[in-house]
């Protein structure tokens, strides 16, 4: 898997010594762009968090436009301006941005706000401890056969049946098939698309939900992920991995 980094839009001279020196010392690449045309050029290479200078002219366009599309709207987006200008900070939370904060409070918060991005907190998921459900095995088996529509079809009944959190799993894994499907077509759009629906539905899982190892599957379809925008669309015949599969954990 590749390094992750965090995209930064401000001035030319780059992104604030202080979040440099955050990303720095969280082990993170910072990408900076100094407009909203080579901000998207950035998100389009899925980054783990994006920072925003309100100071930038047409940085609203471009949270919007992240916020609406669906493979890139659940990246978290936070906003930072003078303290001085709450007009600015609450225009940037009511763009979409999922914070909005003054410079100084930013330069505190960016260590555990990087932290809890890279390492998201286990969240409980209800029907997480039960066993795997008939539908669940069945889809499981079709996606290691690499029948990813079938896989789709099975998991998404199962999807809409089930009110609870764990809902999240079924929709993330059939999503992950379904980007399979579209790389195995060489459609990489398609594929890129469904991968970042997909795996941020799985973020906060615990190591293991209905016999899923989730960690263990995320981290092997982000790598192909991650091995595709590598590759680029001109050379996705070139890819290599091996598509990931799902081992339920039985148990003892």
């Amino acid at each position: 898997m590749s390094r992750p980094f965090i995209a930064v839009l401000g001035p030319e001279s780059g992104p604030p010594a202080e979040i440099a020196a955050a990303a720095q010392a969280a082990g993170v690449r910072v990408t900076a762009a100094a407009d909203p045309a080579a901000l998207w050029e950035t998100i389009e290479q899925w980054p783990e968090l994006i920072l925003v200078d309100l100071a930038v002219d047409g940085w609203a366009e471009a949270v919007r436009r992240a916020k609406t599309l669906p493979h890139t709207r659940m990246i978290p987006i936070v906003a930072f301006g003078e303290a001085d200008d709450p007009a600015s900070l609450h225009a940037a939370r009511a763009a979409g941005c999922d914070q909005a904060l003054p410079r100084p409070r930013l330069s505190a918060a960016l260590p555990d706000l990087l932290r809890a991005t890279l390492h998201p907190p286990v969240r409980h998921v209800a029907g997480c401890a039960e066993p795997p459900p008939p539908a669940l095995r069945r889809g499981i088996e079709q996606f290691n056969a690499g029948a990813y529509w079938e896989c789709h079809e099975t998991l998404e009944d199962l999807w809409n049946a089930e009110p609870r959190a764990v809902r999240d799993l079924y929709q993330g894994i059939l999503q992950v098939g379904v980007a399979l499907h579209h790389l195995r077509q060489g459609n990489y759009a398609g594929a890129i698309k469904l991968f970042r629906r997909g795996l941020p539905r799985l973020r906060g899982f615990p190591p293991v939900c209905q016999g899923v190892p989730v960690h263990e599957f995320v981290a092997a379809a982000r790598a192909v992920h991650d091995a595709a925008v590598g590759l680029g669309p001109a050379r996705l015949d070139r890819l290599e991995l091996p598509f990931p599969r799902i081992d339920l954990r039985e148990p003892a």
